[in-house]
């Protein structure tokens, strides 16, 4: 369900599930492509002189790959325990700082030359989250918003469908018919968000495909630091999640492969 479908008081309590499980989540998300962040930069044209702000840095897998290419990033956080594993990744950067904060109340008197969100931005205030990005950037400053998105490729969308009956006996809230995924022939208009603010020029678009193979643990880990399956209570979500691992072990040997689309979307600042 989109963001913005969601009640005020879940949408905060989805936000907070990620501290919960920080430790879980550092080990068991994905990253991204390393082409997405190529991107960026080529676009943006952003170099180590620049001053970049995240939102959202989670433990820091987004930043960790712009400070290994030397750029000053500061990073906004919500989440103590995840910007505590961030700091650790990031110590041996001393152009990173780390704010433990919530963006849609934060304020600073700093300007930048990028502002980007890594799997963050849906969790932004949708009336005020423009506004407030285009006022901390720099003339001709660049957004920038990325995530992964599962999708239908053909890897395991046979499992797709045999872990639905699973989900509809257990969780039957969070069902997902293999239809609702996009393909990569319609990613990216399901991913795009529309800018309507009139602050930004058109945005730019480029989407990554790839894919990643789990095992049967790493698959219901990966699965156990989604924000809709940590709502669950507790015994269900351990009844979903060994089912599903079950599932995989006996009829699918031991592991499937996800297939993701990374949509990246970047816009300039009007002048």
């Amino acid at each position: 369900m989109p963001y913005e479908c969601y009640s005020v008081e879940t949408r905060q309590k989805l936000r907070e599930t990620f501290d919960h499980v920080a430790q879980l989540y550092d080990e068991n998300r994905p990253s991204y492509p390393v082409e997405v962040f190529d991107e960026v930069i080529r676009i943006s044209g952003v170099t180590a002189q620049s001053r970049l702000l995240e939102i959202g840095c989670g433990t820091g897998h987004a930043t960790e790959v712009f400070a290994a290419r030397g750029m000053r990033i500061d990073a906004i956080e919500l989440g103590e325990h995840m910007a505590g594993l961030a700091r650790r990744r990031l110590g041996a950067y001393p152009h990173i700082t780390i704010e433990v904060t919530d963006f849609d109340h934060w304020t600073s008197a700093a300007r930048y030359h990028l502002i980007y969100a890594a799997t963050a931005w849906h969790w932004l205030e949708p009336a005020t989250r423009e506004q407030k990005i285009a006022a901390l950037l720099c003339p001709s400053g660049w957004l920038a918003m990325w995530r992964n998105r599962h999708i239908r490729n053909g890897s395991c969308d046979d499992f797709l469908d045999a872990a639905q009956p699973v989900y509809l006996r257990i969780a039957p809230e969070l069902v997902l018919q293999r239809a609702q995924l996009p393909g990569p022939e319609n990613v990216l208009e399901v991913e795009r968000e529309r800018l309507a603010s009139g602050l930004f020029e058109e945005p730019i678009t480029y989407t990554c495909f790839w894919r990643k193979r789990y095992t049967a643990g790493d698959y219901v880990a990966m699965l156990n630091t989604h924000s809709d399956h940590q709502l669950l209570p507790a015994d269900r979500r351990k009844r979903l999640l060994d089912e599903l691992a079950t599932l995989i072990d006996t009829h699918y040997g031991g592991s499937v492969i996800k297939d993701y689309a990374t949509v990246l979307q970047m816009a300039r600042l009007r002048n």
